[in-house]
């Protein structure tokens, strides 16, 4: 699914739900590994600079379009209330109310799809997959203190 679809189904779904346009660029992002999907408020001091809503590319990637259209949605619904002064975090009652009367899932609903790193603590050999590719090179074992080697990349399609 490419940018413009996702810019046409979220301005059709604030429309139709909200009465609003798409007043915010939508960006996919190859960097956001630990979220499928955001709407970020950029602040310099009090002010506000940007706001944006950012969707991964590897969550694109490895998904059907219902749930990346799911997730879509969700972020358009925190844009939404935010436009409109409403509370519009996730444990908002305000917004998950808003999501039980669309439909549309929580966080966290959906795993994680994707390219995954594999590492092993040299010392103990614990195993482990991050999202991230350099773990090894900034952490250490909690269990060991040892040193962490990196195995290889792996892609999950749970």
């Amino acid at each position: 699914m490419d940018l413009r679809t996702l810019e046409m189904h979220a301005d059709e779904f604030l429309n139709k739900n909200f009465d609003i346009g798409l007043g915010v660029p939508i960006r996919i992002s190859k960097r956001m590994k630990s979220r499928l999907g955001a709407f970020q408020i950029k602040y310099r001091g009090n002010e506000v600079v940007k706001n944006e809503i950012v969707i991964s590319y590897e969550f694109i990637y490895h998904n059907t379009e219902e749930t990346i259209l799911d997730v879509l949605y969700h972020e358009c619904v925190h844009y939404a209330l935010y436009a409109k002064g409403l509370p519009y975090r996730d444990s908002d009652e305000t917004f998950i109310n808003a999501l039980g009367r669309l439909g549309i899932s929580r966080t966290r609903t959906y795993a994680y799809k994707g390219r995954s790193h594999l590492y092993e603590c040299r010392r103990c050999r614990y195993n482990f997959s991050k999202n991230i590719k350099g773990y090894e090179k900034r952490y250490i074992c909690g269990r060991c203190r040892g040193k962490f080697r990196y195995i290889g990349e792996m892609t999950s399609q749970n």
